[in-house]
């Protein structure tokens, strides 16, 4: 009965009345004290930033254990990885080109007349002397019958002279008179029958008649063009090389060349620019192709590659490559759970894959999750079998 009557409220009321009054004296008290004794103030206040700055650093090294903790607890990203092995393959410069002639030849004509005969279709094959077209010789056989007969007159015209000069008869100037008759006599026979030979018009080399840009019944003049002939054997490709590849390459080695339709041919590089294009600051090549057979055409894009040296690479799928924070690049690998990135080192490339060199062993290549993760992370593997 008396326990329930303390824990009555008014009886509550009352102690805790009480228990504030006595607070109340004591603080008075102390009060009186302090301000009799000021010393007591400042020991006070130490005492008390003391105690407050103690509280503050287990109050910190608490949130530092929590924090340590809390980190400790949290789950590392996952990704997906797969053991690549390094290889030795042979390092190339890839450019890219096309096919064109090793010359081209405009033939035009060398005398005036009338086109009476057209031989050599447009795209054909012709060989080194074959017969394009005929010009009329109008009357060119007549003049050079007369210059033969003129030729004659003047072989008789300088013997006499010559003989009658060794008897004393005549003298030193008549002679070289009808010597000089005589040499143009057969001046004007050889340029008769050089214009009766020019009036048919003949390849100058092999190749494809390319262009024919006269048909029968045309009238020419002295450099009218008549046709144009591309030899295509050898085939070249020309390209553009690099500053910093120009000196790895060297001229009468071997380059492999890829045409548009997939077929692969071998080629040798046999010219090399010493003096770069100024704008680009490249330097032009050439790499011959033989086609003796003229099956390679002219005009065709084309992918040269040039081999280097030998050095260790991997293979890999160009969806596996991502960009560090810089914005370069690269490929991400992981070891010992942290993963590190590798900017591109371009070997060579193939239809289903690149090849970067660097790497000397085999690298475990993350091919999931890349790019969720940078250069220093710990993370948790799931590696793929091969």
């Amino acid at each position: 009965m008396d326990s329930e009557f303390l824990k009555t409220p008014t009886v509550i009321a009352n102690r805790q009345y009480r228990q504030k009054e006595l607070y109340m004296s004591v603080f008075r008290q102390l009060s009186e004290k302090l301000k009799a004794k000021p010393y007591l103030i400042a020991i006070t206040l130490t005492l008390l930033i003391s105690v407050w700055m103690v509280s503050g650093q287990l109050s910190q090294s608490e949130d530092v254990h929590t924090a340590t903790s809390k980190e400790l607890n949290e789950v590392l990203p996952r990704v997906r990885t797969k053991e690549v092995k390094a290889e030795l393959v042979t390092r190339s410069v890839t450019l890219y080109g096309r096919t064109e002639p090793d010359r081209k030849t405009t033939v035009a004509a060398e005398v005036l007349g009338q086109i009476i005969e057209v031989l050599a279709p447009r795209g054909s094959v012709v060989k080194k002397g074959d017969l394009i077209a005929r010009i009329d010789k109008n009357d060119l056989p007549q003049q050079l019958d007369y210059a033969q007969a003129r030729l004659k007159q003047r072989e008789i015209e300088f013997d006499g002279a010559k003989k009658l000069s060794a008897k004393g008869f005549q003298g030193k100037a008549r002679l070289a008179e009808t010597e000089a008759s005589l040499t143009q006599a057969r001046a004007d026979l050889a340029k008769l029958k050089l214009m009766l030979y020019k009036t048919e018009i003949r390849a100058p080399q092999s190749g494809i008649l390319n262009e024919r840009y006269i048909e029968e019944g045309d009238f020419v003049s002295v450099g009218t063009v008549i046709a144009q002939i591309a030899d295509i054997d050898p085939l070249i490709v020309r390209a553009d090389v690099t500053e910093k590849d120009i000196y790895a390459i060297k001229l009468g080695q071997k380059a492999v060349v890829r045409l548009l339709n997939g077929q692969q041919v071998e080629g040798e590089l046999r010219y090399i620019s010493r003096v770069s294009n100024v704008e680009t600051n490249t330097f032009k090549i050439e790499v011959s192709i033989p086609n003796p057979d003229f099956e390679l055409w002219a005009g065709v894009s084309a992918e040269l590659s040039l081999p280097l040296e030998k050095t260790r690479a991997i293979k890999v799928s160009p969806s596996l490559m991502a960009l560090d924070e810089a914005g370069n690049i690269g490929i991400k690998t992981v070891e010992n759970g942290v993963v590190s990135f590798h900017p591109v080192d371009l070997v060579k490339t193939e239809k289903d894959g690149a090849w970067l060199g660097g790497f000397d062993e085999s690298v475990e290549v993350i091919i999931l999750g890349q790019g969720f993760v940078k250069a220093g992370d710990h993370v948790e593997t799931t590696k793929v079998e091969n």
